[in-house]
């Protein structure tokens, strides 16, 4: 499969548009129990998973259909995940985080990649003990005309917002840790993020 991460700069709603060529979708809104974080023109985010077979440059093209959207082909790396016991079109429980990251300058785009799985993903699993499920997507490209320059998005979802707020990390010492590793190869100042309600449209497989 190949997943597509699209940036909605209008709002498309809530249901999968009457295409065809998918064979999953989730899409993102921002949470209401949270402040806004987003940039003002960023109303969704979605999640698109394509078979092998299609190509996604023209999926998009074919499927955006003049509407205003921002996308990316990303390599879906998932860390660790939730045990799901609710259906399709029913929000998710609690919030998740959608940070969309730029690499140090210093670094190539494998070594940027590597450091993320490598080095931060273990010191997450020690330092968040509250974070429900933990998957970093890697930008192979951009699909869009005029995308901005993206390295990778990282999906932090939180079981409940008490989470995000005092489960977010382990310890000062271990809040400490996480910080001083992201400056090593994330240009912090360069990303955004979105604190989303999660509602995952037709089941990807796995």
């Amino acid at each position: 499969m190949r997943k597509v991460v699209e940036v909605r700069h209008v709002s498309f709603g809530l249901s999968v548009r009457m295409i065809s060529g998918f064979v999953g979708a989730s899409v993102h809104t921002p949470s209401p129990d949270v402040p806004p974080t987003q940039p003002d023109d960023v109303h969704e985010i979605s999640f698109i998973w394509l078979p092998d077979d299609v190509d996604p440059r023209s999926w998009v093209a074919e499927t955006a259909q003049g509407m205003q959207v921002t996308a990316y082909l990303v390599d879906e790396r998932v860390q660790w995940d939730y045990e799901r016991d609710w259906p399709d079109h029913e929000p998710s429980p609690g919030v998740k985080q959608l940070s969309f990251v730029r690499r140090l300058p210093s670094l190539t785009r494998d070594e940027f990649a590597a450091h993320w799985n490598d080095v931060h993903a273990p010191l997450a699993r020690v330092h968040h003990p509250g974070i429900w499920r933990y998957v970093q997507n890697v930008v192979v490209e951009p699909l869009t005309p005029d995308a901005p320059e993206l390295d990778g998005v990282a999906e932090l979802h939180f079981r409940t917002v008490d989470d995000l707020r005092d489960r977010m990390y382990d310890s000062e010492d271990g809040k400490a840790r996480i910080r001083a590793d992201v400056k090593t190869f994330i240009d912090v100042p360069a990303g955004w993020r979105m604190m989303a309600t999660e509602r995952i449209l037709t089941t990807p497989p796995r």
